[in-house]
């Protein structure tokens, strides 16, 4: 092949218009050419002053190209000769005998076919009436950009690299202990405190820390959609916990063999709402202690409750050092920031950081000392009180229009907390239909997500979120809501009259 055919190749493939640089696009070409052999191995290539004065570009670029391409074995050169395409790099790929050329590249392991079929979360992330999601409007950024511009810059490299400690910042930590004392009545010291990106690397670090591939875990069922998924990637099975009007059942549960965790929201039960009296969670730690189970406990969103004060954490009442307390700031903050934090029992929190330093490279100081800032200055604090009022002042508006305008419709949880409300659908509104006439409102209805192995009636009702929804658009909200159910009802009456036919 003449070189001449190489300016060619390239000239009519390279654009000046597009976003990738011209040094990068003659790599790519080449590179391309090399492996599927329109370059031949041992082809001579032009001169890169050749082929930059052939193409109209600057020596340097095509220069640069050659470079990388013979750094990384597609070409070499011969001193006094030129550049070539490299013999190894042009060698093509023997089929195996008895199988056609050109294999399927290799499939998922059973693991993660599992994890790519399992329940997910929702694809939308806003609006009415999508559960779970706080307002980062309200969110005060103009002092969050100052404090983490604070924390960025050659005055603190040291918060540029990997934690020196798996655990995470020691301020933070320190601030997150206080906190935590003061507001949840959890028993704690920093040391005891490990931040981790978010409730799912949470429950990854507890269950790899805590239970072998094979081993059980009982979730509350109905539970949050990312419980099972998160255990199963690491080989642990999810059992439904029985779920009653006091919360979690530990004594009505039957817990298969090998079982060794427990995750329970006693606070707020999700998405029930229901909150477990301090007579059920005494009889919890006892039956764990008999058990043997480790207890994850998940406190995603105690901080806004609007009938009284927040209910204390079930690890204050834990004698033994079986509890571990699970916290976000996705929740009282904004979603995207992706960090929470566990509290373990001392006999384990440096067996803790240590895996977490070696599993996971913790990283993000910046941000974790900008947080820190944020609540020793009373930043913190302030936001959550703030937000508390408002949604608090959302729930309500919500109750009201729900009772205008859905009727008997729906029975809605007398949990005056949250982000969401749940409510139970009267009999004779098929969830599936109601779903598809809410989505051409443009509202999305969470519900309930039962375990396979969920003994009992599975109840349909609705998880409503209204973090996410500003005041000013819950009424339309219901509206919305109401025309949807009108529409369930009426298809159907529609697919009765059919079936009676």
């Amino acid at each position: 092949m003449k070189e001449v055919l190489l300016s060619d190749l390239l000239a009519g493939a390279l654009s000046r218009e597009a976003e990738l640089p011209l040094q990068r696009q003659i790599y790519e070409i080449v590179r391309r050419g090399v492996l599927d052999h329109t370059l031949v191995a041992g082809q001579r290539l032009p001169s890169s002053r050749a082929l930059a004065a052939e193409l109209g570009v600057s020596r340097i670029t095509v220069t640069l190209a050659y470079e990388r391409l013979i750094a990384e074995s597609y070409l070499s050169t011969r001193a006094g000769s030129g550049t070539f395409v490299e013999h190894t790099a042009a060698r093509p790929l023997q089929a195996t005998r008895g199988v056609r050329a050109g294999p399927q590249p290799p499939g998922l392991s059973a693991r993660g076919n599992s994890l790519s079929t399992s329940a997910s979360g929702l694809a939308q992330y806003s609006g009415a009436f999508v559960p779970g999601i706080a307002d980062a409007s309200l969110f005060p950024f103009h002092l969050w950009r100052r404090l983490v511009a604070r924390h960025l810059g050659k005055s603190n490299l040291a918060l540029s690299g990997y934690a020196s400690e798996g655990a995470g910042f020691l301020p933070l930590r320190q601030a997150v202990a206080h906190y935590l004392r003061l507001s949840r009545s959890v028993v704690c010291e920093a040391e005891q405190v490990i931040i981790t990106a978010g409730t799912h690397q949470s429950v990854d670090l507890c269950a790899r820390m805590l239970a072998q591939p094979g081993d059980g875990a009982l979730v509350e069922s109905p539970c949050h959609w990312a419980f099972p998924p998160v255990l199963g990637a690491v080989g642990v099975r999810s059992h439904a916990a029985r779920v009653d009007e006091q919360g979690l059942s530990l004594g009505a549960t039957k817990a298969p063999r090998r079982t060794r965790l427990l995750i329970t929201s006693p606070s707020h039960q999700y998405p029930t709402g229901v909150i477990m009296p301090l007579t059920r969670r005494l009889e919890l730690l006892q039956q764990a202690r008999a058990r043997g189970l480790w207890i994850l406990e998940d406190d995603y969103d105690s901080e806004f409750r609007y009938d009284g004060a927040p209910i204390p954490s079930l690890q204050g009442l834990d004698g033994d050092g079986r509890v571990i307390y699970m916290g976000t700031f996705s929740k009282n903050m904004f979603a995207g920031l992706r960090m929470s934090y566990i509290v373990v029992p001392p006999h384990v929190a440096q067996a803790f950081s240590h895996a977490s330093a070696s599993i996971y490279r913790p990283g993000h100081l910046h941000l974790q000392a900008a947080l820190a800032d944020f609540m020793a200055e009373g930043h913190f604090s302030h936001h959550i009180k703030r937000m508390r009022i408002e949604y608090g002042a959302r729930q309500a508006l919500l109750r009201e229009a729900l009772a205008r305008h859905t009727g008997q419709a729906l029975q809605l949880s007398q949990a005056r907390a949250g982000l969401h409300v749940y409510a139970g659908l009267a009999s004779g509104i098929d969830p599936g239909a109601l779903a598809a006439a809410a989505a051409a409102e443009g509202l999305v209805l969470g519900q309930p997500r039962y375990l396979p192995d969920h003994a009992g009636p599975r109840p349909h009702a609705l998880v409503l979120g209204y973090g996410g929804v500003p005041a000013g658009q819950i009424e339309d909200g219901v509206r919305g809501l109401a025309r949807a159910l009108e529409q369930a009802v009426q298809t159907r009456g529609v697919a009765a009259r059919r079936a009676r036919r």
